[in-house]
């Protein structure tokens, strides 16, 4: 069977999903199928696919694309709709080799579920759903859901879930979500997404030398790592350590994004508040290894459109995690019974404050392997993946 991955992205720049992506593929390998993915070049510094993917056979087409402002919604949108069509030229010519497409998460899935149709109409799509689009708009405040846009994005989105042959998405508050829309819910398989390896990290991770240089010893550090935007919600952090009066405890903010700058002002006079650069997709296990709580904050309401890809590895690491995500999560709930972890509301910074001093204090126990094993595992996981998409009707 040959499969045809199409990407929302382009692998020319390092990418959060790229794990994802690499294990899907070598599943799919190890079962006895072939992939070819489709993908954007937006001109960014990797020029070939990685050693793993080209090893394995992996081939691909490139559609060239000006990168765009990562916050600019409708010129996002645009010129996704401009990659739709210059990627149905190329599958008039070639989409009768493939025997399965999967459909990774895209804003644009109803003109590309339209085009598939078009052009491939007996191939059975599979659509990954990574995050729910216009919804997460909708909630971070950015749409407004009685509004003309909304509906107008809402009946494509629709229209791909509709169309596709399975969906699959990664918690199941974004299947309730789904399934508020209009969808069968036998239609959605939950798989969550998964760290680098099937095992717990080992311990010796936190002895990291380049990561103990921000995270030293002699401070209790309390972490935020990752995309700094309107959906993140990495205020509360600042807010949390301006309550704090224990002056050991500091609070790292690592990432870049549009709204870094607003933060940085909005801690201008707080000396246990840190800001730093993204770091290097390779040291993320040291990162959360190195930290004493890592944070994981999501703005009102996002929990239902999304989960932070970077959730597998914390636990891996077998550190404290603070879900502030909100209460009524159905994955939080699921969590914190199994795990011993809290989940808080998105701004409940007394909360937060009150259960990192718990942590500081030895007053916290939690157990992630179990979790961590039967949830997360790469092998486990990927190859759900492999089954659904070989299986799609």
């Amino acid at each position: 069977m040959n499969v045809l991955f199409w990407l929302s992205i382009g692998l020319d720049r390092r990418t959060p999903s790229e794990h994802l992506l690499t294990a899907m593929i070598e599943a799919l390998y190890k079962r006895g199928h072939t992939v070819h993915i489709l993908q954007k070049d937006t001109g960014g510094h990797i020029k070939e696919l990685y050693p793993k993917l080209r090893d394995l056979g992996v081939t691909t087409t490139k559609i060239e694309m000006s990168p765009v402002e990562h916050g600019n919604l409708v010129n996002r949108y645009v010129s996704d709709v401009g990659y739709v069509q210059k990627a149905k030229s190329w599958l008039k010519v070639n989409g009768h080799m493939f025997d399965r497409v999967f459909l990774q998460s895209s804003n644009v899935a109803g003109f590309q579920v339209r085009v598939l149709k078009s052009c491939m109409p007996q191939v059975p799509i599979i659509f990954n759903i990574q995050d729910i689009f216009p919804e997460n708009a909708v909630y971070s405040g950015k749409l407004k859901k009685n509004g003309v846009p909304y509906y107008f994005f809402s009946c494509l989105q629709k229209y791909a879930y509709k169309n596709a042959n399975a969906l699959i998405t990664i918690s199941e508050d974004m299947k309730s979500e789904i399934v508020q829309l209009g969808v069968n819910a036998d239609k959605i398989e939950v798989i969550y997404n998964w760290s680098y390896q099937d095992d717990p990290y080992d311990i010796s991770l936190s002895e990291d030398r380049d990561i103990r240089k921000m995270l030293p010893h002699d401070t209790f550090n309390v972490v935020y790592a990752g995309n700094i935007g309107i959906m993140q919600n990495v205020e509360v952090l600042i807010d949390t350590a301006r309550q704090s009066t224990d002056p050991n405890i500091v609070y790292h903010i690592f990432g870049d994004g549009i709204y870094k700058q607003k933060l940085i002002e909005r801690a201008k006079n707080l000396n246990n508040v840190k800001f730093w650069s993204m770091q290097l997709t390779e040291k993320a296990p040291a990162l959360y290894s190195c930290a004493d709580v890592n944070v994981i904050p999501l703005a009102h309401d996002i929990y239902r459109t999304a989960l932070p890809s970077k959730t597998a590895t914390c636990m891996a690491v077998r550190k404290p995690i603070a879900f502030c995500i909100g209460k009524t999560s159905a994955f939080g709930r699921e969590v914190m019974r199994k795990t011993g972890y809290e989940c808080f509301d998105c701004n409940d910074t007394r909360g937060l404050l009150g259960y990192i001093e718990k942590i500081k204090k030895g007053l916290f126990k939690f157990n992630t392997d179990a979790f961590f094993v039967e949830y997360m595992s790469v092998t486990k996981n990927s190859m759900r993946y492999a089954e659904i998409i070989e299986n799609a009707q």
